[in-house]
């Protein structure tokens, strides 16, 4: 890399992480598995072997040249990068990542209430999740009522 990039990247390390912070939420210790998009380099729609292989081998590569694309994208027409741009860059990239894991988080949600995968929920499904949830929440010894109060006390 040049130095020019060397630099960009680590202004980004420093005003990214009160971001980066904020974004991965509270009691999200483990690490974000890529996109789906990611995932699915040549855009077949599947994800073969090579591609999740290749998509693990370097996650922190690949997130920062999704950065790097980003922050270009503020760049004024000789390419360069003054510190308004750097930060309206950033944050655009910090909220596009939100935003795309929310999504994921909320696929992901529907397809378990969505237990034939026939992409609708009916309200047999749907009481069948809730059951489902309340039966996990007693086994961890959370029931909905003191679950509150047990979060108030930490």
């Amino acid at each position: 890399m040049t130095r020019p990039i060397h630099m960009i990247l680590g202004a980004c390390a420093v005003l990214m992480l009160p971001a980066l912070a904020e974004a991965r939420g509270m009691g999200q210790d483990r690490a974000m598995l890529p996109g789906f998009e990611t995932m699915d380099a040549d855009g077949t729609g599947q994800v073969t072997l090579e591609d999740f292989q290749a998509a693990l081998a370097d996650p922190r590569g690949q997130m920062r040249e999704q950065m790097i694309t980003r922050l270009m994208q503020e760049a004024d027409a000789e390419g360069k990068l003054d510190e308004d741009a750097l930060r309206a860059g950033l944050q655009a990239y910090v909220t596009e990542r939100r935003e795309a894991r929310r999504e994921m988080m909320q696929a992901r949600l529907f397809a378990r209430i969505d237990a034939d995968s026939d992409g609708v929920i009916t309200p047999e499904e749907y009481d069948a999740f809730r059951t489902r949830a309340a039966e996990h929440m007693q086994r961890r010894g959370m029931r909905g009522e003191h679950r509150m109060e047990r979060h108030r006390q930490r």
